[in-house]
């Protein structure tokens, strides 16, 4: 009968942790197709004032939802980002037990405990229960720092569990080369923060600017004036109005590399 309470109880914690998993996968996924078809109805607006026609534009808005869906690379910046901010507050946590002289995996194994216990609905739960089995198991420094590194799998993550193995395995001052890796990582988060602020004023602009050219034909397609009536029959015209989205496309691309600032 106690075996069977326990496992019923061990089953409720497994579901539980598997729900509030499923659920953060469902707000990364939700923000993912959001942005997807926020993009695909803008470039979908923009192709119809463009051309003027709705058969076209739908196609357009349909392809660039498309693509917007397929581009891994985004929904693998969301997945990064939440793993940043995560690990950020783990080290906060980690930071103040290792100030304390003890053995570093008792003391990761404390931080993981308490992460667990101020963040209950962090999307990093699931990898602390992991991990901190590991560290129950009496698992090598190695192995475990590997496993939280590549769950992670964020640059920071890399940085300081290469540091703790390298330092364990020379004999270095642990407390000492902890706090010197923390405050690297901090002070180049701090930069990207600063660049971050920085480059989205100017990703605003740049929307801004984008957008002009396309608010201007509607404008003077609305008022209907037939200025613009000759750039929308003939070849001629379509000819113009293509040569003008392609440069749109390629100063849009351009200034958004422009933009991309990495450290």
């Amino acid at each position: 009968m106690i075996l069977l309470q326990e496992s019923i109880s061990e089953y409720k914690k497994e579901e539980h942790e598997l729900s509030k998993t499923v659920s953060c996968k469902h707000k990364m996924k939700f923000v993912f197709i959001r942005r997807a078809f926020v993009t695909g109805s803008v470039y979908a607006i923009c192709i119809y004032y463009l051309y003027l026609s709705l058969f076209v534009s739908v196609i357009a808005g349909v392809l660039v939802t498309g693509i917007c869906l397929c581009d891994k690379k985004y929904m693998k910046q969301i997945v990064c980002k939440r793993n940043r901010d995560s690990f950020e507050r783990f080290l906060e946590i980690l930071l103040s037990y290792t100030a304390i002289p003890s053995d570093f995996i008792h003391a990761f194994s404390k931080a993981l405990v308490e992460f667990k216990r101020i963040y209950p609905k962090d999307n990093m739960i699931p990898l602390t229960d992991k991990i901190y089995a590991k560290t129950i198991a009496n698992l090598s420094t190695d192995s475990i720092m590997e496993s939280f590194s590549g769950y992670l799998d964020i640059e920071e993550a890399y940085l300081f569990c290469e540091s703790v193995v390298i330092c364990e395995k020379k004999g270095a001052d642990m407390n000492r080369t902890i706090k010197e890796t923390i405050a690297f990582i901090r002070e180049k988060r701090s930069i990207e923060q600063e660049i971050e602020i920085i480059t989205e004023e100017k990703k605003t602009e740049r929307l801004i600017v984008s957008l002009c050219p396309f608010l201007i034909l509607a404008l003077f397609n609305n008022m209907g004036t037939g200025y613009l009536d000759i750039l929308y029959s003939g070849i001629l015209g379509r000819t113009i109005m293509t040569a003008a989205g392609i440069l749109f496309l390629i100063s849009s691309y351009l200034a958004k590399k422009i933009l991309e600032v990495k450290i």
